[in-house]
């Protein structure tokens, strides 16, 4: 397949998919599948939106017996039931080796949560050491939005890992859930209709990246065969048809530093992804550490543009750099940073999470921090330039 790639992408890499994944290499496979009118049709990039902007300080969180909980593992979703969005926190404390309890905070209102474990699971909540990601899906298709958690962790040598939690609303207002059966560093991923089946698979990052398939129930089964390991690691993972061709495409990332190249994995027929389909994203020197990504059409062009939200490789994890990739013609971008007036800087405190939604209701796409606290928004002017602010929304 043809890929037009423009000076600021590095070229394609053309051949044959190989394999990866961890364990049982396989083939990738072939499965001839259909073009979607709406690929990114329930997935947790497309759940991620949502009505609610809040500070994660205004969350009455649980006390952890002194340890500072972790906030990045955060998600929208009604848990209740009452047609408002509530929170759930999958959280943990650097360094820990034991495991402590999620969190549902349930929307009372005004601005004004409760936290609500008790009614709201079956049994204790999900526990998690270091949770990474939280997403929001409907996994079994029963239109009651389940939870999924990627926890790594303890973050230090050895790096033991940690399991995937799979958070099941069983009826409105009632979450069971499940550990997972493989152990790994599972920093991030996602979750879609990659083989646009009528279900939502997830995309498992880490050391040793793979899928789980969907067998339509809810069932999730590990699978090697549709990621051919072509990066050595993934920290950050979001599947969005960034071309809108229908198929579901894969942008990963770690640390660029690492030589871990960000890139994305071109969605297809297959069902598959691998370094046949590639687009490698350009660095961003000193800022190799790769947060988060987020896709949509900024200037109006009715294209997808991309953002890329980093933080610092030199010194690690300090600072901030918002990259912004213009989507000029399909598969092909222009680095169109320079359009922010301020993208960050070696002062500002990182973030893991970046939303790109129409904050200000002007007709066009704004780039803001997903944590209301970090005061952090890019305001649109409609053509795709930005201008840095706080939020006196």
């Amino acid at each position: 397949m043809k890929q037009v790639i423009s000076p600021v992408l590095a070229g394609v890499i053309i051949g044959l998919a190989g394999c990866g994944g961890g364990e049982d290499v396989q083939p990738l496979v072939k499965l001839d599948i259909f073009p979607s009118s709406n690929a990114d049709l329930g997935s947790s990039y497309s759940n991620a939106r949502t009505d609610l902007h809040i500070g994660y300080s205004s969350l009455p969180f649980q006390s952890l017996e002194g340890l500072t909980p972790l906030t990045d593992a955060i998600a929208y979703l009604d848990a209740d039931g009452d047609f408002d969005t509530d929170v759930f926190l999958a959280t943990g404390s650097y360094l820990l080796e034991g495991e402590v309890p999620s969190q549902m905070f349930v929307n009372e209102g005004g601005g004004v949560f409760t936290l609500n474990n008790d009614d709201l699971f079956s049994v204790s909540p999900p526990p998690a050491t270091h949770a990474r990601k939280s997403i929001v899906v409907d996994l079994n298709k029963d239109g009651l939005k389940d939870i999924f958690v990627f926890d790594h962790g303890y973050d230090a040598q050895p790096f033991p890992g940690s399991t995937t939690k799979q958070v099941m609303q069983d009826v409105k207002g009632e979450f069971s859930w499940e550990k997972l059966s493989r152990t790994g560093f599972f920093h991030g991923g996602s979750g879609a209709d990659i083989d646009n089946d009528g279900d939502i698979d997830i995309f498992v990052g880490g050391f040793s990246p793979f899928f789980y398939i969907n067998d339509g129930e809810g069932n999730l089964s590990a699978m090697n065969n549709r990621f051919d390991g072509s990066i050595d690691k993934v920290f950050s993972a979001e599947l969005i048809d960034v071309d809108e061709d229908g198929y579901v495409d894969l942008i990963v990332g770690a640390h660029e530093q690492d030589g871990d190249a960000t890139r994305i994995y071109w969605g297809n027929s297959t069902g598959a992804y691998g370094k046949a389909r590639e687009t490698r994203i350009s660095a961003v020197t000193g800022y190799g550490v790769v947060l988060d990504f987020d896709a949509e059409d900024v200037n109006g062009d009715g294209r997808r543009d991309l953002v890329v939200t980093r933080t610092g490789s030199d010194p690690f994890y300090q600072g901030l750099r918002v990259q912004l990739l213009l989507q000029s013609a399909d598969r092909e971008f222009d680095d169109g940073s320079d359009q922010i007036d301020d993208a960050g800087q070696d002062y500002d405190t990182w973030f893991p999470w970046m939303r790109m939604q129409d904050i200000d209701r002007d007709g066009d796409i704004d780039i803001f921090s997903d944590d209301k606290d970090d005061d952090f928004l890019l305001t649109n002017d409609g053509q795709g330039n930005f201008t840095r602010s706080g939020f006196s929304l």
